[in-house]
């Protein structure tokens, strides 16, 4: 990590914050606790699936928390921890997502998903929401386009269940902004895509970057999420800095990234870069992790950095939450760097 302030991971230093505006969604996660017939909640997925296997088929859930949910939502709170100006344009109309301390346009109604902890391993099941029906309309009916694309950097997230996202790209395609707008797109899990849309969405991205540098798009996926954009465009998925130049190069975008829990690895038309996880100890929370990657990812973008240190900030973020539960500040990024 260069030691250079100029290049020094996103928002360490107040003087000069950033405008992020994460979108399109939001939900209400209401959490659980999963016990058997007796009442004893189970240590682990695996003791589970034992007492499932032993033919066991009553179980018990226990209520334990309600909490705001939504990849832009977790994404535009962590902008915000880090010090950056983060806008959060999603869909916020409940009480749960009503009190942010930063700038939020509501779109409508939020999703519900119910994640159970099973032993510090999280199975979460969504239930549709209003969000699907939701387009470039519903947008520009909260904000208005041009303040849209002045910001320093979107991080756009769940097209999986906001397929109504890439209405958003045509329009970028179409009318590109004035000033550089670096794109961070999170799609959420894309192996539960039928093949056609997924297509549909990557030649929407790779008409939205610009080989020029004024819009720039980056992939950002997990290693299950790699692997089905690796098929989609024939790509072999292994070893994965080369593959992830491959398919870099495939979808005809700035870049592509890839977190995983051993390392983050990134490739874009200049270079390829590797940066290891931070050990943070026994995983406390993994629901949320990527989404708060991807927004240190867009930080640093903002800011015009390395790739080296673009990974090792969003590697930092993940770690902490991973670690803790709870979304870093600067002070949390910089321990885990200076360790």
């Amino acid at each position: 990590m260069s030691d250079d302030r100029r290049d020094r991971p996103a928002t360490l230093e107040h003087d000069d914050p950033r405008r992020v505006v994460a979108l399109p969604d939001g939900s209400v996660d209401r959490w659980y606790a999963l016990g058997g017939s007796g009442g004893d909640r189970f240590e682990s997925a695996d003791a589970f699936a034992d007492r499932l296997a032993a033919g066991d088929r009553t179980f018990s859930l226990e209520p334990t928390a309600v909490r705001p949910g939504g990849q832009a939502v977790n994404a535009a709170r962590q902008v915000h921890a880090l010090g950056d100006r983060a806008t959060l344009i999603g869909h916020l109309d409940h009480p749960v997502l009503s009190d942010f301390p930063f700038e939020t346009r509501s779109m409508g109604s939020p999703a519900t998903v119910r994640v159970v902890d099973v032993g510090g391993d999280e199975l979460q099941l969504a239930e549709p929401g209003p969000a699907e029906d939701w387009g470039l309309a519903e947008l520009l009916a909260v904000v208005d386009w041009d303040r849209l694309v002045a910001a320093d950097a979107l991080c756009c997230t769940n097209w999986v269940s906001v397929r109504g996202l890439t209405t958003v790209f045509d329009r970028l395609a179409a009318t590109p902004p004035a000033d550089p707008l670096p794109i961070v797109v999170d799609p959420g899990p894309i192996e539960t895509v039928d093949p056609a849309a997924l297509e549909g969405l990557f030649d929407a991205l790779s008409r939205v970057d610009r080989a020029d540098g004024s819009l720039e798009v980056v992939l950002s996926v997990n290693s299950t999420e790699f692997r089905a954009a690796a098929r989609a465009v024939d790509v072999d998925a292994d070893p994965i800095a080369e593959s992830l130049a491959a398919l870099r190069a495939a979808l005809g975008l700035t870049g592509v990234v890839f977190h995983g829990a051993d390392a983050a690895v990134g490739a874009t038309r200049a270079e390829t870069a590797v940066a290891e996880m931070y050990d943070t100890g026994e995983p406390r929370r993994t629901t949320g992790a990527g989404d708060r990657f991807s927004a240190g990812l867009t930080c640093a973008l903002a800011r015009g950095y390395s790739l080296e240190s673009a990974l090792s900030l969003a590697n930092a973020c993940a770690a902490h939450f991973v670690g803790t539960g709870d979304t870093a500040d600067p002070a949390a990024v910089r321990a885990l760097l200076e360790d």
